[in-house]
Order: structure tokens, then C-alpha cells, then sequence
């Protein structure tokens, strides 16, 4: 082809603008599939209602030690993916949100009492309350947002939250000053504290 064609400057111009158009495409499906996934990884943690049982039940889980507690690190999260799938299909449960905020106090009274909770009561309540809190995330989920994107998003706080307040806590309590146990304890009569006032608010409001 010769240089001084008349037409290979437009087909130039043309090659460029379809492969600028096609690079401008992929960053937006690249920059909407991170949207969800930050979507659904902060839902959760900038929600109280949802971080304050997470961290009670990581608490939890780091009292009954590791060995006990590792098991919730797969069955809480996967309990909120599947939670949070659920909620694409029935998205009008309310009481839900009364679950959640209640399951604060539960845990958190749990961890104020130091409670040896068997592995299989505890896991089960980790099932519940992780469809639950799955359920209320998932109901997030607005139409310009991957749904299985967020789930991953979600997924990972879970397991950050879960992963770091069990293994502090398991920590913590192999260590020799006796006040460290003692303010797990106060730490999850806070949390405790916290869910049964919010818990009364929201009964009293409806």
C-alpha cells in the first residue's frame, strides 16, 4: 500500500479509534467488576450491625482456641455467600435485620461469659446467623452490580474479620498477664451491650 493513498489515513484513524474503543470497553467492565467486589467488601465492615457480630464471634471462636475455632472460617463465610444468594431470589425479609443485630448480643454475652461452647452448637449458630447477615448484605446488591462479585467481596471481609479477631484472640490468651482474658471478656460485654440496646430501638420503632 502505497504512503500517499487517500485512503490509508482514515483506515489508520479508523484501526485506532476501534482499538482505543475496545481498551476503553475492557477498563469499564474491569473498573464495574472492582466496584462490586469493594461494594461488597465494605458493606459489611461500615455496617455495625454486621462487623459487631463478626468480631464477637471471631472473639468467640478465639476462646474455644483454634483448633475448635478454624472450622468457622469456612462455615460462617460460606453460610453469608449462600445467605446473600438467597436474598436475589427473596429480597423482602425485614426481621432479618432483628437477627443480626440480635446475634451481636448473643455472641457477645457468649464471649462476656467465657463459655466453652460445643463445636457443634457453635458452628450451627454460625450457620444461622451467617445466612442471616449474608441475606441482609446480599439484599445490597443494586442491578449495576456483579452478584457474584460482591459475594467474593463479602466473602473476603468475612474472612478477614473472622480470621484476624480469632487469631488475636487465641494469641492473646496464651500470654501470661491475667487481665488479657478479662478484657476479651469486657470486650464482648460491650459488643453485648451494644446489640441489646440497638435491639430494643428497633423493636420499639416498629
Amino acid at each position: 500500500m502505497r504512503l500517499d493513498s487517500p485512503t490509508l489515513y482514515p483506515r489508520i484513524g479508523m484501526a485506532l479509534g476501534l482499538t482505543l474503543s475496545a481498551n476503553v470497553a475492557h477498563a469499564h467492565v474491569a473498573s464495574a467488576q472492582a466496584g462490586a467486589f469493594y461494594a461488597g467488601l465494605l458493606h459489611p465492615l461500615t455496617a455495625p450491625e454486621h462487623v459487631l457480630p463478626m468480631v464477637a464471634l471471631g472473639l468467640l471462636a478465639g476462646q474455644q482456641g483454634l483448633n475448635q475455632g478454624q472450622g468457622l472460617l469456612l462455615v460462617f463465610p460460606a453460610a453469608m455467600a449462600l445467605g446473600a444468594s438467597l436474598a436475589l431470589l427473596h429480597p423482602a425479609l425485614e426481621w432479618v435485620s432483628l437477627l443480626n443485630i440480635g446475634s451481636a448480643a448473643l455472641f457477645g454475652g457468649l464471649v462476656a461469659a467465657a463459655w466453652r461452647a460445643p463445636a457443634v452448637l457453635l458452628y450451627a449458630l454460625a450457620l444461622l446467623f451467617g445466612m442471616s447477615h449474608g441475606y441482609a448484605n446480599g439484599a445490597a446488591i443494586t442491578p449495576n452490580l456483579s452478584p457474584a462479585v460482591f459475594i467474593v467481596g463479602l466473602v473476603t471481609a468475612a474472612l478477614l474479620v473472622l480470621g484476624y479477631s480469632m487469631a488475636g484472640t487465641a494469641y492473646l490468651l496464651r500470654l501470661q498477664p491475667a487481665w488479657l482474658p478479662i478484657a476479651v471478656r469486657v470486650a464482648g460485654s460491650w459488643i453485648a451491650a451494644v446489640g441489646i440496646l440497638v435491639f430494643g430501638m428497633m423493636v420499639r420503632g416498629q
